[in-house]
């Protein structure tokens, strides 16, 4: 079992940053921001051919950290969300929620350059953490993936790595820096299942919103 999984397109939950993973399949890459405020962000990674490779949408969290501000500053100017992290010394760890196929709207189909109706989607909490600092959610992430870079198919890699919503982990006693901890030890509740269990339970309304709003604002180019 363990042999079929690690053959399975793998999706880094530690330190490897999603645009490490299309620039060595596609070569220079660069963000164009469509989006982004006080709540949400709403950009396309492209590659040197023009091509959108991802489409990524962030929900922002609260945060007071006037350093994460700097490097938010940053990002709302094109840099990409991990690499600007990693540059001030960040590591980067993420919390899958989910992971599901998404329809294409028509817009980002021409973006993608596909003729594919349904694509990939990951829905992630963003941590970010420097030595010696408590880690930080920097928002919710959902990359959808272009149809040639992911199949829009759900394998068993995708369903061992979804989580709990940390806000549902932390009523089950569980602190940002236990789950950080545990999402680079593989994402391993093993030791505390029950609790990790109701959190998932309590997490899925969270996610079932969270996909809506997805889908509703992945609609519009605006």
């Amino acid at each position: 079992m363990i042999l079929n999984v690690t053959k399975m397109q793998h999706f880094p939950l530690t330190e490897k940053l999603h645009t490490d993973v299309l620039e060595e399949k596609y070569g220079e890459i660069h963000m164009k921001v469509i989006k982004h405020n006080s709540k949400i962000r709403k950009s396309l990674i492209v590659d040197s051919k023009g091509i959108t490779r991802t489409c990524a949408l962030t929900f922002f969290n609260e945060w007071e950290n006037k350093e994460i501000g700097g490097i938010d500053k940053v990002i709302k100017e094109g840099e990409a969300i991990g690499k600007a992290f990693r540059k001030k010394g960040y590591t980067i760890r993420k919390n899958v929620l989910d992971v599901f196929v998404i329809k294409i709207p028509s817009w980002l189909k021409k973006e993608f350059h596909t003729k594919e109706n349904n694509a990939k989607a990951r829905l992630s909490e963003f941590y970010a953490k420097k030595r010696g600092r408590s880690s930080v959610i920097y928002g919710i992430v959902t990359e959808i993936y272009a149809p040639d870079f992911r199949k829009p198919i759900i394998n068993d890699v995708d369903k061992l790595q979804i989580g709990a919503v940390t806000k549902c982990l932390e009523d089950e006693d569980f602190t940002k820096e236990d789950i950080y901890r545990r999402i680079g030890d593989d994402n391993n509740y093993e030791d505390v299942q029950r609790r990790y269990n109701n959190a998932k339970e309590k997490s899925r309304n969270i996610i079932l919103k969270l996909r809506k709003k997805i889908e509703d604002d992945i609609k519009s180019l605006k």
